[in-house]
């Protein structure tokens, strides 16, 4: 095979691994901001947890209520 056809193919496998990765850490962190969202409502707001994560609030809202698009 071509090595760079051989390169391609070696990317394209590691950019898959980092797809698939990035998804778990996507399901760890929204489990983590329901959780805390669930169980300490008094203490958050969607901008005080988009502060602790390193987020938008807008993303902390589409966590909390479940939208998935954007």
């Amino acid at each position: 095979m071509d090595a760079r056809a051989q390169q391609a193919r070696e990317h394209h496998r590691k950019a898959g691994d980092a797809s698939r990765a990035a998804d778990r850490h996507r399901e760890q962190r929204d489990e983590l901001v329901r959780k805390l969202w669930s169980t300490d409502r008094e203490n958050w707001t969607y901008a005080k947890l988009a502060a602790a994560v390193g987020c938008s609030p807008e993303l902390i809202a589409k966590i909390i209520t479940g939208r998935k698009d954007g």
